[in-house]
């Protein structure tokens, strides 16, 4: 009855998932912070938390009766014996390190950087939560649950562009300019693709994208917040919008380049595979 149902309401259960459990989870922080005062300080992220894990305790009994897949061979959990998968896994974590090491030894000959050791507890915290929870959380939302939606709908091929698109577009900044804005849109979009395109292969895996994406957001925030000074009079077009290290480099015409080569090479690989 119920996978009848979901069925036959598909774009309504589309449209109606994520404000349904946004709206439970601002109920549970707002019943916890009765009981929990001190989590009225973070509220917002608190609530983000507890919205995440209920989709994740609402993903396998969606992936079942919504899509008809199973969860675990859905997200490649079956595949990770595969050699050719865990090769997969550990050269993205390279990949990242490698584009950061890239860009900051940019940053350090247009002498846009100073190095300063702030090293602390708080910092490491934040890079890892960083790492796993926006490397996790958005790839199963927008690489995943997005995706096999509008699987419901369109061809694979256009609702890997369609999830790209809104994967950017939730990311636009009311604080930006348009110039900003665009080059961060754009930015984002090609990262959109390249990270879904991992699952477009024989044997797909989420993990590949959770960990070059895990790694890119973590290692960066901890190495601009730890070991670097950014000049103010950094050019935004070449490196990124935003201010100081607050600088966004995928939005960046360096970090466009990056992303545009990374997913060129991608595609061949895949053309190649499949032959």
């Amino acid at each position: 009855m119920i996978r009848n149902f979901l069925k036959k309401n598909n774009l309504l259960c589309s449209l109606f998932f994520f404000p349904f459990i946004y709206l439970l989870g601002w109920v549970l922080i707002s019943l916890l912070i009765r009981a929990f005062p001190f989590l009225e300080s973070d509220k917002s992220l608190n609530g983000t938390i507890i919205t995440f894990l209920i989709f994740l305790c609402l993903l396998p009994f969606w992936s079942s009766h919504r899509w008809g897949k199973n969860l675990s061979k859905l997200l490649g959990i079956k595949n990770l014996s595969d050699k050719k998968i865990l090769t997969s896994n550990i050269l993205e974590i390279l990949k990242a390190l490698i584009i950061i090491s890239a860009f900051i030894f940019i940053l350090i000959k247009g002498e846009f950087v100073l190095f300063q050791i702030n090293l602390n507890v708080k910092i490491v915290l934040n890079s890892l939560f960083l790492a796993f929870f926006v490397g996790i959380a958005e790839e199963l939302v927008f690489r995943v649950w997005l995706f096999e939606e509008l699987n419901l709908f369109i061809k694979s091929s256009r609702a890997n562009i369609y999830q790209a698109i809104l994967f950017s577009l939730v990311h636009f900044r009311s604080d930006f300019d348009l110039l900003s804005n665009i080059q961060l849109l754009l930015g984002l979009f090609i990262l959109g693709l390249y990270l879904n395109t991992w699952r477009l292969i024989q044997k797909p895996t989420i993990l590949s994208p959770i960990f070059f994406h895990g790694s890119l957001v973590g290692v960066w925030f901890f190495v601009t917040n730890s070991l670097m000074i950014v000049n103010q009079n950094i050019p935004n077009l070449l490196f990124g919008p935003g201010e100081g290290i607050n600088f966004n480099p995928v939005g960046g015409l360096i970090g466009i380049f990056i992303l545009l080569l990374l997913y060129y090479f991608q595609k061949r690989y895949l053309l190649r595979s499949r032959f």
